[in-house]
């Protein structure tokens, strides 16, 4: 029975990370973008606006799914996942069939794509979030948490590697992305149907109380103990099942959690706090759903009480979420963070095309070029994932430091890639500016949600993570847009310096249209970094104001 248990747990923890690879595809626009001003007629403003919706509704379904993934599970989110996904591809792929739009016109097709490139993102933040609220409950005992969550995050980003790879061996000579997209569209659909067949949820308390009990029973086996010792010994043994399936999280502030904290404080006098947990919080802080496994283990209530609804603990939770101030600051790092990164990541397409102006280099060749780049963020934006989800296990149990710092380090690469960015000279530059935007982003993206399970509890990870994750919906619109902007006016000062009898088709723009925008974007970069560090130093501020207080 228990190997059963553990091949089937296995089996889920496969097809999790089986629906990521299929579904952090989102990134791919880079590989294809430039096709909707080349093909279809759009200002580089434009393009940016698809690819900005897309992002919002990436980001901004987050906590739907969220919510969803915690109330009906996580088999239907995932078949919606392949579905949504199916239907924006394959509509793409058709609008490059059948939109063959003269300049004038490129415009009333702008709402189409956007919509479509929309469902791609709905239903690659379905697969993340089913995916991630999963691995979230299942390891939350664990203190392999972070490699746990480490695993199937980095998977996400290796899916752009995985992927434009694909395009660049099998579909690199096509003049337009209509095949490329069709296949994208089926793949997704069908290993998305196959995964949602295999992901469960397994009951994490049980196992660890029955976990306890088989050990005592082993115990009491080998060594013959008069019933007094044996009495003894029954207390600190469910004492140790409860404990170890307490959620391993900081405590939320709340007014209400002050008077708990003043109860047990006259209780106990003598007790102290552990170190690790005021780094993080956890002396300050009580649970957002207190003793929830104790309630599970007591018999029903009976006569006039009856336990709240969901939609009452749902809206009790986002309340206390929305008052605790690291919430807001992790929040509005990731806006911050996101933003210049996102830039990068879905224009990389567009500065290898500027940058390969004035060279010899064929359009089969600047293909080449862009799918090398997007693959090469990818790849390090998936082996940054990994290694740091095992780093910050080490650097949180053995070194007992917040995992927060390490988004500190994050933010600094972050505003050396962008300084980068605002000095590129030459195509291979730009991999090395890749390189620096796939190691932060990846690592952010696999220490936010790890945190955010340990700070405000594994049960509650679906709605906590996803109302974060809408930081870099905004950010990365409101970054896209500059970079648009940024683009077409370099385009129009170009032309004017060309004189107005130049062709439309022979203003061709260069490094000089994207460098004012990283200028700004690297001025956001910096808010991120001090955003990061009100989040490591958060807990600890809070935790020092209510010991004195």
């Amino acid at each position: 029975m228990e190997s059963q248990e553990h091949f089937t747990n296995t089996l889920s923890y496969i097809a999790t990370c089986t629906s990521m690879l299929c579904g952090g595809t989102t990134s791919l626009f880079a590989t294809y973008g430039s096709s909707f001003s080349e093909i279809l007629g759009f200002s580089q403003y434009e393009t940016n606006l698809v690819a900005s919706l897309g992002d919002y509704a990436h980001y901004m379904s987050a906590p739907l799914f969220g919510y969803l993934s915690s109330r009906i599970g996580p088999t239907r989110v995932i078949q919606s996942a392949g579905a949504l996904m199916f239907l924006g591809y394959m509509g793409l792929s058709r609008a490059f069939r059948y939109f063959d739009a003269p300049q004038e016109q490129a415009h009333h097709y702008v709402a189409t794509m956007s919509m479509l490139f929309a469902l791609v993102g709905v239903g690659s933040k379905a697969a993340y979030m089913s995916s991630m609220a999963t691995t979230a409950r299942n390891f939350k005992h664990s203190r392999y948490s972070g490699i746990a969550l480490g695993i199937p995050i980095s998977l996400y980003g290796l899916s752009t590697f995985v992927f434009s790879s694909i395009k660049a061996g099998w579909f690199e000579m096509d003049s337009t992305p209509e095949r490329y997209l069709a296949f994208m569209a089926i793949t997704s659909g069908v290993v998305h149907l196959i995964a949602s067949c295999f992901v469960t949820l397994k009951d994490v308390s049980e196992s660890i109380i029955a976990g306890a009990a088989r050990r005592r029973s082993r115990s009491v086996a080998k060594q013959s103990v008069d019933p007094d010792q044996s009495i003894e010994r029954e207390v600190p043994i469910s004492a140790e099942a409860i404990e170890m399936t307490e959620p391993r999280r900081r405590r939320m502030t709340m007014t209400a959690s002050d008077d708990i904290d003043d109860d047990l404080a006259a209780d106990q006098p003598a007790a102290t706090a552990d170190p690790l947990e005021i780094l993080d919080g956890g002396a300050s802080h009580k649970p957002l759903s207190e003793n929830s496994l104790t309630e599970t283990m007591l018999p029903p209530p009976t006569g006039s009480e009856t336990p709240p609804p969901a939609r009452s603990h749902t809206a009790s939770l986002l309340r206390r979420f929305s008052r605790d101030p690291t919430a807001w600051a992790l929040f509005l790092g990731l806006i911050c963070f996101s933003g210049p990164g996102l830039t990068f990541v879905n224009n990389c397409g567009t500065m290898v095309r500027a940058m390969s102006n004035g060279t010899t280099l064929s359009e089969e060749q600047i293909g080449q070029y862009k799918d090398k780049i997007v693959a090469t963020q990818s790849f390090f934006s998936f082996s940054s994932r990994l290694l740091v989800g095992y780093l910050s296990d080490i650097w949180r149990t053995r070194l007992r430091l917040p995992r927060s710092g390490l988004l500190v380090i994050a933010g600094l690469l972050m505003i050396y890639a962008q300084n980068t960015a605002a000095q590129v000279r030459s195509l291979e530059d730009l991999y090395g500016l890749s390189i620096l935007i796939g190691i932060s982003m990846g690592s952010v993206f696999t220490l936010a949600p790890t945190i955010t399970s340990e700070t405000w509890g594994a049960e509650n990870f679906g709605i906590c993570w996803g109302i974060i994750t809408l930081g870099p919906a905004i950010g990365g619109h409101v970054c896209n847009l500059i970079f648009g902007f940024s683009w077409d006016e370099g385009q129009l000062h170009i032309a004017t310096r060309m004189g107005p009898e130049t062709p439309q088709d022979r203003v061709q723009c260069d490094r000089e249209c994207f460098i004012p925008a990283f200028l700004t974007t690297v001025k956001i970069a910096y808010l991120g970094l001090f955003f990061f560090a009100a989040t490591m130093c958060m807990p600890r501020a809070t935790a020092m104001w209510k010991a004195k207080r």
